[in-house]
């Protein structure tokens, strides 16, 4: 650690606070890449067809953004520099702002997604049946609303490796409000880390600006010696 370092977290007494704000951030990059990896993931997600592409890019773009920001609020924390924080603490404070509008967005999506779900598995009927007899394996389910609504292989109520008595549309819809539900979660996690973090750095931006207002002499260490001795 520099001199000038101690000098500051002397000064200010921010050394507890910094680590705290560093792990915060840590903590949060961590979540914005397992986002972002989420995100990425469900853009080749069969079940996209269903879900839509829009919740897979916000998350993916969140995520990237979330750990860009968090890695610059680190970088912040280790420099113990005041223009860092404030770049870290305008770009954190619009990014919080988008999350909590992007939140909004899912949670007041329509909760009747069954038109949307017929639709899809229409298409998917009369283009691609495999993704369908992939869909009713994984969900062990058959057909659309009942094992004789749309079911691919005909009748597959009564096939081998098949013979489930219940359509997908009800699995289908779980396991759309589990991610849904899930994503909410997470989001508001993140928010709620991000605001501690915003209000830690702007002390610790404070506390910076104070102690170099205070000024700072650097003490020549004992190995310089003495300038009569250096001549």
């Amino acid at each position: 650690m520099s001199g000038f370092g101690e000098y500051l977290d002397r000064l200010s007494g921010s050394g507890i606070l910094r680590a705290i704000h560093m792990v915060i951030n840590g903590v949060a990059a961590g979540a914005g890449i397992f986002l972002l990896v989420t995100g990425v993931t469900g853009l080749f997600d069969v079940y996209k067809t269903f879900g839509g592409m829009a919740m897979p890019l916000m998350c993916s773009v969140l995520g990237l953004l979330v750990a860009f920001v968090s890695f610059l609020g680190i970088v912040g924390s280790i420099k113990r520099n005041q223009y860092i924080f404030a770049t870290y603490s305008a770009l954190l404070t619009l990014l919080v702002v988008v999350q909590i509008i992007a939140l909004l967005v899912i949670w007041l999506h329509p909760e009747h997604i069954e038109d949307r779900f017929s639709t899809a598995w229409e298409g998917l009927y009369d283009k691609d049946p495999d993704t369908i007899r992939y869909i009713e394996k994984d969900l062990k389910c058959c057909g659309f609303k009942s094992p004789t609504d749309m079911p691919v292989p005909a009748h597959c109520i009564t096939k081998k490796h098949y013979g489930f008595t219940v359509g997908c549309l009800e699995p289908l819809e779980h396991q759309w409000h589990q991610r849904r539900t899930a994503v909410l979660w997470a989001g508001l996690a993140i928010v709620g880390a991000q605001v501690i973090s915003l209000l830690m750095g702007a002390e610790l931006a404070r506390r910076y600006k104070r102690a170099r207002e205070g000024g700072y002499h650097r003490v020549p260490e004992r190995t310089e010696g003495s300038p009569l001795l250096r001549a």
